[in-house]
């Protein structure tokens, strides 16, 4: 029976599903399977749109890639899976590997004849003209001096010493299993309960937090086939982020040196941070909730304000002088019975006809278009059309009037881009990361160096056979050795 064999647990979990867990070839198809699936995640956009989505595969593939969670991979339930696996593979081997590993270490023999000296690939044979117990003394002292722990036990033949230092470097491997598990464990962790989100914010705005919410259970609507699903939903937290103030650095050469944000933090109503800057690798912390300062730009979805003019819809003369519309503001057109309010702007105009609904395809101001309300000044509505600022001939006759309604400019507003990090598994993976480097040091830096001494009578002098081992570093322990026999011998250098 193995050494795995008697482990009890072993006995309860099986030993099949546990060799199982233990082989290399299971090792090789986890490890074979995480580099495939982080390959495919690398080849496939994360968290993107699901207009994009279609765009780039059809229908068909876009919703088998959001049932599997292709779409945001790191997070899927399967990939967490294959972590789990992971982690339970450590483990069994670790488990294995080490008690025998333990005992051999502790349980080392101490009572030892000549001959078992002789047999090592490192020995001398030593003869003293001092009593047996003086040399025993001697060589134990030398022994001490050099820190060795020392071990006694005497036999018929004489007395054996046994010297050890540098165990704990045996354990160095071991040690960086646990460190794998950790860090494994925390992005476990961190995959399953932790929580990533980005957003543009404004200048003035206060945004509610969102955080993650998860529901489990079983989908069949991809070809009636049963998928395991785990729902990442978002709901709103306490925490609000207000954004009191953004500016942008520049060096003299005119190239952006630092973005920075102000931003303000309450919590169920009552400010805990105020007036905070972060800037690029300078975040914001609070409640585990982590605020990089990550990108800035033009707003994709307002502006602040927008410009126009009439034009005579006959002589298409401009009439007038252009006015400037504040978003959101009514505003009456001198010398009308027209009031304008600007409602809606898309950097990037698409319309998608199946929803009939139309969106940015960018954040790009590629095609920059605006949405406007027209109303009578009694607020009796008149029309709600799109202009296009690329393409002004597509200007709208205001209707029961002689006039045509010209989008001639727009000035934008800055946004800055914060991305939002909560990961509980960081304590966890900076745990294991910090022990590795220690398991690191101790199987690299520390040698498990072992020394036997046979000290016995012989007819006319006392006899000291003396041989060692040591797991690494050969030639610096038979250099070691020798110091101890010229100490031994009295050898002064």
């Amino acid at each position: 029976m193995t050494a795995s064999e008697k482990n009890p647990i072993v006995k309860i979990i099986g030993g099949k599903i546990w060799g199982l867990f233990g082989s290399l070839k299971f090792t090789l198809f986890i490890l074979f399977s995480l580099a495939i699936v982080s390959v495919i995640g690398t080849l496939l956009q994360q968290n993107q749109s699901l207009q994009f989505y279609i765009a780039e595969y059809g229908s068909k593939w876009t919703s088998l890639i959001l049932h599997i969670g292709l779409e945001d991979m790191y997070h899927a339930w399967w990939f967490s899976m294959l972590l789990v696996f992971l982690v339970s593979n450590i483990i069994v081997c670790t488990i294995d590997r080490f008690p025998p590993k333990w005992k051999a270490t502790l349980e080392a023999k101490v009572d030892v004849d000549a001959k078992f000296i002789k047999n090592l690939t490192n020995n001398h044979t030593i003869a003293l003209q001092d009593e047996p117990q003086a040399a025993k003394e001697k060589i134990f002292n030398i022994l001490h001096k050099k820190r060795y722990k020392i071990k006694e036990a005497n036999n018929t033949e004489g007395v054996s010493l046994y010297a050890s230092k540098g165990m704990i470097g045996r354990f160095g491997s071991d040690v960086v299993h646990v460190s794998l598990l950790l860090i494994l464990v925390g992005v476990i962790v961190g995959s399953i309960f932790g929580f990533k989100d980005s957003g543009a914010f404004y200048e003035g705005e206060v945004t509610t937090i969102p955080v993650a919410d998860f529901q489990f259970g079983i989908d069949k609507s991809w070809h009636g086939i049963p998928l395991p699903k785990v729902e990442r939903q978002k709901k709103a937290s306490a925490i609000q982020l207000k954004l009191d103030k953004f500016w942008i650095d520049y060096y003299e050469t005119g190239q952006i040196k630092q973005y920075n944000s102000v931003l303000t933090v309450s919590d169920d109503g009552r400010e805990v941070i105020k007036g905070k800057q972060i800037w690029v690798n300078a975040p914001l912390h609070y409640k585990g909730l982590t605020f990089y300062q990550s990108s800035y730009g033009l707003a994709y979805d307002r502006v602040k304000e927008a410009q126009f003019f009439l034009q005579d819809s006959k002589t298409k003369k401009a009439v007038g002088s252009p006015f400037q519309v504040d978003w959101n503001m009514p505003y009456d057109i001198p010398g009308t019975d027209y009031r304008i309010k600007v409602v809606s702007f898309v950097s990037d105009f698409a319309y998608d006809p199946t929803t009939k609904t139309i969106y940015p395809k960018s954040a790009e101001h590629n095609n920059p278009a605006i949405n406007v309300e027209i109303y009578k000044k009694d607020g009796k509505p008149v029309g709600s059309p799109w202009l296009f600022y690329n393409m002004p001939e597509l200007f709208t006759q205001i209707p029961g009037s002689n006039y045509e309604l010209v989008f001639s400019g727009y000035k934008g507003i800055v946004y800055t881009g914060l991305s939002i990090n909560r990961d509980p598994g960081t304590v966890i993976v900076w745990s294991g990361a910090t022990l590795m480097i220690l398991g690191c040091l101790m199987a690299f830096f520390i040698f498990h160096k072992r020394v036997w001494v046979h000290v016995r009578k012989g007819r006319n002098e006392t006899e000291v056979h003396l041989g060692g081992m040591i797991n690494k570093n050969k030639f610096t322990f038979e250099q070691e050795l020798l110091e101890i026999v010229e100490s031994i011998r009295g050898v002064k250098k």
